[in-house]
């Protein structure tokens, strides 16, 4: 039986909707400290009109700022679109209150949580803002990217060495050992409750599989037998093109020897074609 960690959606999105490991995640992670938290999606399943991740892992107004909280395990190639979507559907739906002038508008933080490789030049943390250069732009908006690959569960003098732990180790009887920190050892008493209850079970494992699934469907594996696939279609349909061309070719050249009255035999001789082949163009 698995025991799962912090990088389950489902586990990752019951733990963080109480407040104050919220703020524990925040600050470790992503150096936030914060005073105030609303929840503007305290739902837990992500599905809309479109079946778009529109409505994303956390939606929260921290100390009237607007924050996106996501959790990222598949690549699936589209990043920058992702973030672009998740910012363009929250700054229209809750930045600006009703009769509210644009000036008014809040600003908003988009904070990712990836579970992958990005990229092998940056380090774990990523910190995009976006500068006011002129009148023309605003300093709305701004990106904090936290990639727990790129911090090893195995070295104990990481300052994120715990946190990490929690959401990279599946060890049980390990993570009771590595962990200390008193807040850290509630989170973990939580993540075992859930792990054992059966219906919170049955969640978990069922985000598990689809992960799965969608891990094979974006893997270099499944990618490069498609495009070999794809390769040998085209291949083969190209042979075929080729072979009824030259198909068509001797039918015609027959047909011109048959119109000047040439032999049967013959016919067969120069073209390969059988008698009855012939005969049938008659």
């Amino acid at each position: 039986m698995n025991f799962y960690t912090l990088t389950n959606d489902h586990l990752f999105k019951k733990i963080f909707t109480e407040e104050k490991y919220l703020k524990i995640l925040l600050f470790d992670l992503f150096g936030i400290k914060v005073n105030h938290v609303s929840y503007l999606n305290p739902e837990l399943i992500k599905s809309n009109e479109y079946q778009k991740a529109g409505i994303v892992d956390l939606l929260l107004e921290v100390d009237d700022e607007i924050i996106i909280l996501e959790l990222q395990n598949i690549d699936e190639h589209n990043f920058r679109e992702r973030l672009f979507y998740y910012q363009s559907h929250i700054v229209a739906s809750h930045c600006l209150g009703k009769s509210k002038d644009y000036c008014d508008l809040k600003k908003i933080k988009i904070y990712a949580l990836i579970n992958y490789e990005l990229s092998k030049q940056v380090e774990q943390t990523i910190h995009l803002k976006v500068e006011e250069t002129n009148d023309l732009f605003l300093n709305k908006v701004e990106y904090k990217i936290f990639n727990l690959k790129k911090v090893s569960k195995d070295d104990p003098n990481s300052k994120y060495y715990e946190i990490i732990n929690l959401f990279k180790n599946d060890n049980l009887e390990k993570l009771k050992n590595i962990i200390k920190n008193k807040e850290y050892q509630e989170i973990l008493e939580k993540m075992e409750i859930y792990n054992q209850n059966r219906e919170e079970y049955q969640k978990m494992e069922d985000i598990y599989k689809m992960m799965m699934e969608e891990k094979l469907s974006f893997s270099g594996v499944y990618r490069d037998a498609l495009e070999e696939g794809i390769s040998k279609g085209k291949t083969l349909g190209i042979r075929q093109g080729i072979k009824r061309g030259e198909k068509n070719k001797t039918i015609a050249i027959a047909k011109n020897m048959l119109k000047e009255n040439v032999d049967v035999s013959l016919i067969s001789k120069c073209t390969n074609l059988s008698m009855n082949e012939i005969n049938a163009l008659k």
